[in-house]
């Protein structure tokens, strides 16, 4: 987590700590009807890719997540940050679907 003034580098070294070791930088795309819906759809997306869950070789892929003060147009966006920081899952992110769906693609690999 980089804090700090405006305009000090914190999303450059962050774009270039990922490049130095070959990480995916992932950054929210803001749009006009961006809400709190589209947000879990993209940490939940993200999850799956870093898990191995979209690429044929099953492998987890690490990723950098930038999110800016600018972007944070809902408080529950934090709540949602706080709970993966703090416990590692948002209270019902994923459906039991979605469960099913990790446990029977990565059975193999775990």
């Amino acid at each position: 987590m980089l804090i700090g003034v405006g305009g000090s580098g914190k999303q450059s070294l962050a774009k270039l700590s990922a490049s130095m070791y070959d990480i995916k930088y992932r950054v929210i795309e803001m749009s006009k009807d961006f809400n709190i819906n589209k947000f879990r759809e993209f940490i939940k997306g993200m999850m799956f890719d870093t898990a191995g869950m979209e690429k044929e070789k099953k492998a987890p892929e690490p990723a950098v997540f930038a999110l800016t003060d600018s972007q944070i147009i809902d408080e529950t966006f934090l709540e949602d940050i706080n709970n993966i920081l703090n416990t590692g899952e948002i209270p019902n992110l994923m459906l039991n679907d979605d469960k099913e769906k990790i446990s029977n693609e990565l059975r193999e690999v775990v």
